[in-house]
């Protein structure tokens, strides 16, 4: 866990953590604050702070921060916005630099709200304070546990991947986040009273264990100058998603309503000094997510030449229409990988590209390994980049009332170990989901945490794949 020297590293790596609000009534907001620090073992001290308990959640709880017998090198306030410059003042005199405002009701919060801001930016510039906040929920670091939010979280899958939020939407995912990508850090920057979208870059980009940044902007609080100056250095060495919302007058009056930010700017200027980085935008939500975990799991591809598997001709012709769309061409299977698929080809020639293996299954459904272990010579060929597959269906264990838990588990492990083996060909590889159920939410679950990228469809997988290609040629043309 690297240090950058930036001012965030109090943010993300404190030794000392206190929660103002922090409660022992499960059924309130604040109370998942502590135990989620709890449950997944962060490893630096805890310090509620409440002035009616003496405990929450079995650690010794203070009255004020005053009381507490230790430096402290983080505060999280959770209280509500007209008592937080009070929990500010206490901080200065505490000599505390750092803190992390959860509450509402700023700069979102009418004419008092607006009122309330004010008076605690100017503090906090005077006095050297920084904020992160008001209204956020973060940060999060897989690498000390570290994770402040409203919602239950169960594990953490420790990654490359750093998200850089400005609002709390990926709260209500995070525990779906968080156990689904390979994650390094979280920052929700939230009305940007202080810490804004600079700052966060330039910490991401700094930080050794960030290889991929994902980040949501709905306005530019920073200068967009130094931003994009920021963001053309960052994104050649690390690729750089981004989400900006706000682009229509209507969506920059829905950002403004809650986070009390005017978006800044032109999309059509925001989105050509995009073009002049090498960072990738993506243009909705889903794309987003679905980029995220693509440059996360996947290598970047050598060239745009893409194999297909499919499960029926249909699923083929939208695929191929999908890679010509986003400019992927079908690679030209070599002979030798020809002959040996041959060995489970049904009594009739079929196309190599798209492979439809749902056909050449159903002359081996007694052998599915055998089919599995053909395909693999696919993502193996010389013309090969890139492969995307088609989910088989777990029918194997779709029955499972007549199927013991163990026996469950043994079939899941067999199924996800088939798909993974593709892996061993070091190029990227995706699949696409097929029956969208109960059971292959299972199974997708599992493939994901052996760091293969399941999509929902063909071509989001293409999508996302292309993506990959494309950013590989911009910084290669950077570069030159």
């Amino acid at each position: 866990m690297g240090k950058t020297g930036h001012f965030l590293d109090k943010f993300f790596m404190p030794r000392t953590l206190a929660i103002v609000g922090a409660t022992n009534n499960p059924f309130k907001m604040n109370y998942k604050l502590v135990s989620n620090l709890v449950n997944l073992g962060f490893m630096g001290k805890i310090y509620p702070v409440n002035p009616n308990r003496s405990q929450i959640l079995g650690i010794n709880a203070y009255r004020r921060l005053q009381d507490i017998p230790d430096k402290i090198d983080l505060v999280v306030s959770a209280i509500p916005a007209e008592k937080t410059f009070g929990i500010v003042k206490e901080c200065e005199s505490l000599g505390i630099k750092h803190i992390v405002v959860v509450t509402g009701g700023f700069s979102e919060g009418g004419e008092k709200g607006e009122r309330l801001h004010r008076e605690l930016d100017e503090f906090i510039k005077e006095k050297g304070i920084r904020v992160l906040g008001p209204n956020t929920l973060s940060p999060v670091n897989s690498n000390n546990n570290l994770i402040i939010s409203f919602n239950p979280v169960s594990k953490i899958v420790k990654g490359g991947l750093s998200f850089a939020f400005q609002s709390g939407f990926y709260d209500l995912r995070l525990g779906w986040l968080c156990s689904h990508y390979g994650i390094s850090k979280m920052i929700d920057m939230g009305n940007k009273m202080d810490i804004n979208e600079v700052d966060a870059l330039e910490y991401l980009g700094l930080d050794p264990d960030t290889r991929v940044i994902a980040m949501h902007i709905e306005s530019l609080r920073g200068n967009g100058r130094k931003f994009f100056d920021v963001l053309k250095k960052v994104s050649v060495r690390k690729p750089t998603i981004i989400l900006k919302t706000g682009r229509t007058p209507e969506g920059s009056r829905a950002a403004a309503s809650h986070t009390g930010a005017l978006s800044s700017g032109n999309d059509i200027i925001f989105d050509s000094m995009i073009r002049q980085t090498s960072a990738v935008r993506a243009q909705n939500l889903d794309e987003f997510f679905d980029l995220a975990k693509a440059f996360e799991f996947l290598q970047l591809p050598m060239g745009n030449r893409i194999s297909i598997i499919t499960l029926s001709g249909g699923e083929g012709v939208m695929a191929t229409d999908s890679c010509e769309i986003k400019g992927l061409k079908l690679a030209q299977i070599g002979e030798k990988t020809c002959q040996k698929l041959k060995v489970i080809f049904p009594e009739w020639e079929i196309p190599l590209n798209p492979f439809d293996a749902g056909v050449c299954m159903e002359f081996h459904l007694t052998d599915l390994r055998k089919v599995f272990d053909k395909l693999k010579h696919l993502p193996e060929d010389e013309n090969v980049d890139f492969t995307i597959m088609q989910m088989l269906p777990p029918m194997l264990i779709a029955k499972k009332r007549e199927l013991s838990e163990d026996i469950l588990v043994s079939l899941r492990k067999q199924y996800t170990e088939m798909f993974l083996n593709f892996k061993a060909s070091g190029k990227p590889f995706a699949l696409w989901r097929t029956t969208v159920d109960k059971e292959e939410d299972i199974c997708a679950e599992m493939l994901e945490s052996g760091y293969l990228p399941v999509f929902q469809t063909a071509e989001r997988a293409i999508n996302a794949l292309s993506n990959l290609y494309q950013y590989r040629q911009k910084i290669m043309n950077y570069q030159d």
